[in-house]
């Protein structure tokens, strides 16, 4: 199971024998947002500009809350925030609690 590690909504887990803070959300997890079926394909990293040498440069940090997802009804892709996956009805994921 692929999980978002260090989110900013996460619950712990033990993986490996370490405690570790994971998504809410794994990726596979089809649910249904606004009446459509959506696929999490993946987890996008957190992003923010920072001064380097007199130049701004783009830094990307673990954890972000935004998805990719697919509609499985037109095949495109798209962005969304985690807020509307943890609040979707879940139709199918790899969690073996059945829970996303």
């Amino acid at each position: 199971m692929i999980r978002q590690y260090n989110p900013q909504r996460f619950r712990t887990a033990e993986i490996g024998g370490r405690i570790r803070n994971i998504g809410t959300v794994p990726i596979g997890t089809v649910a249904i947002v606004r009446g459509r079926k959506v696929q999490v394909e993946a987890w996008l990293p957190r992003e923010y500009a920072a001064a380097v040498g007199g130049r701004f440069v783009t830094k990307r940090i673990a954890g972000g809350h935004i998805a990719q997802v697919r509609d499985l009804a037109t095949n495109r892709t798209g962005r969304l925030s985690d807020a509307w996956l943890i609040d979707a009805e879940t139709v199918e994921t790899t969690d073996p609690r059945r829970t996303a």
